[in-house]
Parts: C-alpha cells; structure tokens; sequence
C-alpha cells in the first residue's frame, strides 16, 4: 500500500515518516481546514500523471502535421520519414511508458524520436522535435527513473538501427536510380572579358529528366587556376519537374576575376550533400572589347 503526501501530493512508501520531496511530517495531523484529503491529493496525483501521455499524443499529432507544412525541396521521402518516425516512435513510447511502465525505456524512445525527426525535416521538425524531449523529461520527473525489463532497451535501439538500415539501403538504390535518370547535354559556355575589369557570361545547356522528382536543381561553380570558388549560382531549379521533359539551365558569371573552369552539379534536395550529376568543363575567355 502506498500513501500521499498530504501537502505537495508526492507518491511515498507506506512506511515513511517525512516526505522526501517537502519534508512534511506525516505522523502530524492536519489543521488548516482547506488541507487537501488523502483522497483529494491521490486524485491530483493521478491526472498528473497523464500529462506525459497527452504531451506524447500532442507530439505525434504534431509531427504529422508539420511535415505536411514541409517544402518539397526537402524531399519527400525525408518528410514521409519524418512522419512515420513521429507516428511509431511516439506511439512505442507510449507503449512501453502505459503498459509496460518502464519510464526510463519510453523517455530514452521519445528523445530518440524528436532527434530523428530534426534529423530528416530540421527546422521544419522544431516543435515536435521539442515536445518530444519534453514528454520525456516530464516522464522522467512523475513517473520516475527505473527501468525493469532490460531487455526492452532494445526497443529505442532497434528504432534507430532500422531506420538508419532502411535509409542505408533505400538511399542507395534511390542514388543509382536517379542518378541514371538525369542527362545534361549541348553545354556551352559564353565568357567573355569586357575590357573595363571584369568577365561576363554564362554556362548554359539542357537537362533532360527521366523520372519523377520532387525537386531538382542545377547550379555552376566557376574556378580560377587555384580551384578556388569564385562564383556560385543557382542556374535552374524546378518542384515536381515533369519526367521526360527537356528544361534549358543559365549559369551566370560576373566577377573581376578570370574564371577557367566550371562544374555543373545537379541535386535532387536542398540538403543533399551527394550530387545526382556533375561535370567540369574548361572555360575560354573571349574578348568582349
């Protein structure tokens, strides 16, 4: 049998004489007629405690809907991910923090789960990212730090092992896939020296796209003779290119400096750090005067 401390309402074993939590002397009897019943601060207690299920619920709903409300650019499939890792991780969370009452386990699943989501959305995965780790903590602090089934810590493991398996494996094949389904063709290049201290023109050509995309973009990096970036540009970009179809890309120059290289590049994401495509051409600098 437990007891409740009648004056902050803390969970104590039955046999203890002060609350640890404010130090009052249960032995004493109450005086102060608005002092809250045992069964008052049992019931306080109670609803308390279902404030980690409601942050967790909150969580889930959360993440589903900002990853709704995220760009395109940042590709669909990290956001379909993002969402998935709200919806199942929150929900084992809940799981083992209810049913299998191992807050340690579920407070470790939720701080799992709104680090992956910011891993795959960022900024666009903030808030639930940050309700997450709340629900955690507030797990931690009412329900306490114990974790009985050991085995289960391979639940919050496996989480991230999976999703990182999967990623491994699916981004693998979606890299071969797209980088077969992009074709850049009739480059030319136009720089010329103006006479009055600086290069101007472009690199241009076409890229044909092969397959469904979210979002492509083509940039042009022009060198000097030290491979030093002198100019960097955006020269298309399209949400949801139309598969099969031919778009024209400009890169524009304009500096003090003589480029004699450009690299073409092409990526399917904002964040990509893997190009689909690239390419180096050497530049000829014709006199503009």
């Amino acid at each position: 049998m437990v007891q409740y401390c009648r004056k902050c309402g803390k969970e104590l074993d039955d046999k203890a004489e002060f609350c640890d939590a404010c130090g009052f002397n249960l032995n004493e009897n109450p005086t102060d007629e608005n002092q809250e019943t045992a069964a008052e601060v049992k019931n306080k207690n109670e609803k308390l405690k279902k404030l980690p299920l409601i942050l967790a619920i909150i969580g889930i709903v959360v993440s589903v809907a900002e990853g709704l409300g995220t760009p395109m650019l940042m590709g669909w499939d990290n956001i379909l991910t993002a969402m998935g890792i709200g919806i199942v991780g929150g929900l084992v969370g809940i799981i083992l923090m209810e049913k299998f009452d191992e807050p340690l386990i579920a407070a470790v699943e939720f701080i799992a789960t709104g680090a992956l989501i910011f891993m795959f959305i960022a900024r666009f995965g903030e808030i639930s990212t940050v309700l997450f780790i709340i629900t955690a903590i507030v797990v931690l602090f009412l329900k306490g730090y114990y974790a009985h089934n050991k085995k289960l810590w391979l639940i919050p493991i496996l989480t991230v092992v999976l999703i990182f398996g999967f990623l491994i494996a699916g981004g693998a094949l979606h890299q071969m896939n797209a980088e077969n389904s992009i074709a850049i063709g009739n480059i030319t290049q136009d720089i010329k020296d103006d006479g009055y201290g600086y290069y101007s023109g472009e690199v241009s050509g076409d890229i044909n796209v092969g397959t469904n995309f979210d979002y492509l973009e083509v940039t042009v990096n022009f060198y000097d003779n030290q491979d030093k970036i002198l100019y960097s540009g955006i020269a298309w970009n399209e949400l949801n290119p139309d598969s099969g179809k031919t778009y024209k890309f400009n890169g524009h120059y304009f500096d003090q400096k003589q480029p004699v290289k450009a690299e073409i590049v092409v990526v399917d994401s904002a964040k990509s750090t893997t190009p689909l495509y690239s390419e180096n051409i050497t530049i000829s600098t014709a006199s503009g005067v």
